[in-house]
């Protein structure tokens, strides 16, 4: 058995779940049942959102760590439920760890399965129904629909350079406030109700779920990271839309 192809495996598994969004104490979970099913004896692991750290213990006395960073993070249930299913499929059939580590790696390199269509219409309905909830009237509920998609189309077509999610809040909630405040001057509408619903799509939902989630779980450290995330993504769409407000009200 070669148990750094072992360690290999078990360190993509972590890293495919924490690049798709999944909580701390999932993906050590995953981790353990993986490294266990190949005969490992003990399995040491330490998940941030940010990185995670691995040590495994042979039967006979052998040691191997390794470090991973995490550059890059989103939200892909799909890749969560494959990960998992497979760590669990290798209780009751195990696989060679070479067949292991290229089903594995397949997943990571698989492209979102929602077409670029959907999501934006998933975007417009989200702003639409969210405004709806907080009292918009139906017009407002058209507008904001209108103006997600919109947003959510530009944001979608420029090129990810490598820059933060905070920039991207920015543009949306700056963008999204603008025509809002355009369309209110040919049209009445209530402006408070329309731009929260129209930014509603751009609120990190799943960031602020994950949050709780951990803490809950007892991991406070990650529970604090995405805390902490979430908090500057929302405080970016609030500075951007009060100076959109400033600017064209």
């Amino acid at each position: 058995m070669n148990y750094l192809d072992v360690l290999k495996l078990t360190v993509l598994a972590g890293e495919i779940m924490i690049k798709s969004g999944a909580e701390i104490y999932r993906t050590e979970d995953v981790m353990e049942r993986i490294a266990k099913n190949y005969g490992v004896k003990q399995v040491e692991s330490f998940v941030t959102p940010t990185g995670l750290f691995c040590a495994i213990e042979t039967a006979d006395g052998q040691s191997f760590t390794t470090v991973r960073r995490i550059e890059s993070r989103g939200f892909n249930l799909t890749k969560i439920d494959k990960v998992n299913a497979f760590s669990r499929r290798l209780t009751k059939r195990p696989i060679p760890v070479e067949e292991g580590i290229r089903e594995l790696t397949k997943i990571a390199q698989e492209k979102s399965e929602y077409p670029w269509w959907l999501k934006i219409l998933g975007a417009g309905f989200g702003a639409f129904f969210s405004t709806g909830l907080i009292g918009g009237q139906e017009v407002e509920m058209i507008v904001s629909l209108i103006i997600a998609m919109l947003v959510r189309s530009f944001v979608m077509a420029v090129p990810d350079f490598g820059l933060f999610p905070f920039f991207f809040d920015l543009v949306g909630g700056f963008l999204s406030t603008m025509l809002v405040v355009e369309i209110s001057k040919f049209y009445p509408l209530t402006l408070g109700v329309t731009v929260v619903g129209s930014i509603m799509p751009f609120i990190p939902g799943m960031s602020i779920t994950n949050a709780i989630r951990d803490a809950i779980a007892g991991d406070f450290l990650a529970s604090q990271a995405r805390g902490l995330e979430a908090f500057l993504r929302v405080l970016a769409l609030a500075v951007s839309a009060a100076v959109g407000l400033a600017l064209f009200l």
